[in-house]
């Protein structure tokens, strides 16, 4: 099924799962069963997962767009704190993923750190292909602060948000990876002070 996206081999996509959904819904819906299985089952995931779905438990439609794709919540264990991951996914070209992602993305995380006041909570990413300035715009995210913008007396000084392509969820996938696994390393590449077009492959990519 990554395979699949990764190539957009939409008809093969639509075959496999469903006819009632377009395929950027189908990978949203794919992307929530795979961390289900990556957070080894833990959760209510068709509460996190923000789908319509039909009487067979298929999409219908993608998530509103005032929220996140999926919203998953962790309890605390001895590999994390209690927090929320925020899940986004998208398939936008090259082009059109920096003009219809970067906003939104960090806006619903920052709406959701300035509501819950809980600064462990993050976003991931998951997408086909990152555009480098996706990934330069997100880290510099790290820094910058987000405001509500009814009242300036509310924000956060930054925000984690880790990007993610589908050639390293094939790695989660085939190798197993739990997500007490990937936690510290996400946490570690968000950490990191190296610039943005040596920072993916050095401590998402080859750290996965």
């Amino acid at each position: 099924m990554l395979d699949c996206f990764e190539e957009r081999s939409d008809e093969e996509i639509r075959d496999m799962v469903t006819d009632n959904a377009d395929v950027p819904t189908i990978f949203e819906y794919v992307l929530g069963i795979l961390w289900y299985k990556t957070s080894e089952r833990q959760g209510k995931i068709l509460d996190y997962m923000k789908l319509s779905l039909d009487a067979d438990l298929l999409p219908k439609t993608h998530a509103a767009g005032g929220e996140a794709d999926i919203v998953y919540e962790y309890a605390q264990t001895d590999s994390y704190p209690e927090h929320t991951l925020l899940l986004e996914a998208t398939l936008a070209d090259s082009t059109n993923q920096r003009r219809m992602e970067m906003e939104p993305v960090s806006r619903h995380l920052g709406q959701h750190l300035i509501r819950t006041g809980n600064m462990n909570s993050y976003c991931v990413f998951a997408t086909n292909y990152l555009n480098i300035n996706v990934i330069s715009d997100f880290r510099s995210r790290k820094t910058t602060p987000y405001y509500d913008p009814n009242d300036y007396e509310r924000f956060v000084d930054g925000m984690k948000i880790i990007p993610l392509q589908i050639s390293e969820l094939k790695t989660i996938v085939s190798e197993n990876k739990t997500y007490s696994e990937l936690y510290p390393i996400f946490e570690e590449a968000f950490l990191s002070e190296l610039r943005p077009h040596k920072w993916y492959d050095s401590c998402v990519r080859n750290r996965i």
